[in-house]
């Protein structure tokens, strides 16, 4: 029974209780004072109006005690019963309060019939699920830093190697020819370049996950910077034996609202990406859906694990054997591209392809006016 009901009843019975108990009294009263009038000899008439006095004081004292004792009785029987519903509320209240206080992120009040406080439990439950799922966010993104500093250190540590014993062997006379001495140069050069296009890419890949990038988005036909793109993506690629093909409907008019250099950086570390883990073709295919854009890139490379597929867009995720650190690469190009697409407010999905290759499907909203 709610609280209110609780209420209500113990009001009706602080009334009905004392009317119907002094009703009582007074006749018991009566009763025994006739009967015990009855019983008394009377010598006189003031004698018998001293007997009436008496038992009038004496039934009116009962009455009126007889009303007290049930005034209390009755106000602490009704007062205990509303109390013991709130207190045992609140104890729920507490008891939950301290288990959350000592970790136990999971507990949850039980769900009861529906009275004053059921709103309160609700609150309750929802606010432990949200910290509990903060709490969860907040060991994720511990453990993405302690992984990110990781492949940071793992990246930096090859080019800046060979950076040191390059120029070593340049100062100690290892190159002792013209051409040996080009070669170390051009060595340290590449490697320099490597070091300066990691920090590049984390320098972007942090500003992105902090929603800092400068973006300059504008209303863009997609089929057009692509078919643009390509023409530039695909004789650069062609010499580093990948062929790059798009196939897009002529009347393909969908317009998105995007930055066009975004938009390039993102092809380009799709199709780096592909290049560079053995794939030898790369197709991208424009899809028009009634309220988004789908440009999916399918190559020929030696695809994922299954298991891997939710982990590719991670910064510096090296879990597959088939793109192991074999090759070269920042491990922050499909991050970067993640971090692009969900800007744009779309959708990006990894599916593996047989007999082999990975396809890669990006989803971008649709201009109002285009839907």
């Amino acid at each position: 029974m709610s609280v209110k009901k609780r209420l209500f009843w113990s009001h009706i019975l602080m009334f009905a209780l004392p009317i119907l108990t002094y009703l009582l009294f007074s006749w018991l009263a009566d009763r025994l004072s006739w009967l015990y009038l009855l019983q008394q000899r009377f010598s006189s008439m003031e004698d018998f109006r001293h007997h009436i006095r008496l038992t009038e004081q004496v039934s009116r004292a009962f009455t009126l005690g007889g009303l007290t004792l049930t005034l209390v009785i009755v106000n602490r029987v009704l007062s205990r019963g509303v109390l013991k519903k709130i207190e045992g509320s609140l104890s729920q209240l507490s008891d939950g309060l301290r288990r959350l206080r000592e970790g136990q992120l999971g507990y949850r009040l039980p769900v009861q019939q529906e009275d004053e406080f059921s709103a309160v439990r609700a609150d309750f439950n929802d606010a432990a699920a949200r910290l509990e799922q903060l709490v969860e966010e907040q060991r994720q993104n511990e453990h993405n830093r302690q992984e990110l500093l990781a492949g940071i250190s793992h990246d930096l540590r090859s080019p800046l190697t060979a950076v040191r014993a390059y120029t070593e062997g340049l100062l100690d006379g290892v190159a002792q020819t013209e051409d040996s001495r080009r070669q170390y140069l051009t060595i340290i050069r590449d490697k320099t370049r490597d070091l300066q296009a990691l920090v590049n890419k984390l320098f972007l890949f942090s500003r992105m996950d902090l929603g800092r990038n400068e973006d300059h988005p504008e209303p863009v036909t997609l089929r057009e910077e692509l078919s643009a793109l390509c023409g530039v993506l695909a004789p650069e690629y062609e010499h580093k034996g990948m062929t790059v093909t798009l196939t897009a409907a002529e009347d393909s008019l969908g317009r998105v609202l995007a930055d066009p250099d975004t938009l390039h950086r993102m092809v380009t570390n799709i199709a780096e990406n592909s290049c560079k883990y053995g794939a030898s073709a790369l197709d991208i295919t424009l899809r028009e859906q009634p309220s988004y854009l789908s440009v999916t890139f399918a190559d020929n490379g030696p695809g994922v694990p299954q298991e891997a597929l939710p982990h590719i867009f991670d910064a510096f995720y090296r879990a597959d054997p088939a793109r192991s650190a074999k090759t070269a690469g920042s491990g922050l190009g499909l991050a970067i591209v993640s971090r692009a697409v969900r800007n744009m407010g779309g959708r990006i999905i990894a599916k593996n392809l047989q007999p082999q290759g990975l396809m890669l499907e990006i989803q971008l909203p649709r201009l109002e006016q285009e839907a």
